[in-house]
């Protein structure tokens, strides 16, 4: 165990998978929470850096946001696939959260509620 770079994001166990970050840097790997058997490992999230806010799951996608102000949001499924990204102007340290179909994300400035109209 390096005890440089903390592991500040928790892994994030969805449905039958565990998703985790690689330390605070924007790489994924999930895997089979049965018996630990790689889905994906070591998949880049591009245009993000560091990420100190752990991944969430709902609705069938994983939330994952940095510092930065970017959210990535990755498929649940057997591949590793992007969804979508999106930047808000604004830093974010701690975890989304999900209540009913609302996303919250609060950043270092704001409070954000992603719905549909």
């Amino acid at each position: 165990l390096n005890r440089g770079t903390p592991y500040v994001p928790s892994p994030q166990l969805y449905g039958d998978k565990i998703y985790l970050l690689q330390r605070t840097q924007a790489i994924l790997s999930c895997y089979r929470a049965k018996n630990g058997e790689p889905v994906f490992e070591g998949q880049k999230l591009e245009g993000m850096r560091n990420v100190y806010a752990s991944p969430v799951g709902a609705a069938g996608r994983i939330y994952i946001s940095d510092r930065e102000g970017t959210t990535t949001v990755v498929r649940q499924s057997e591949t590793f696939e992007v969804m979508a990204v999106n930047s808000l102007d604004d830093e974010f340290d701690t975890s989304p959260v999900v209540a009913g179909d609302e996303l919250y994300l609060r950043g270092k400035s704001h409070l954000y509620c992603i719905a549909r109209p």
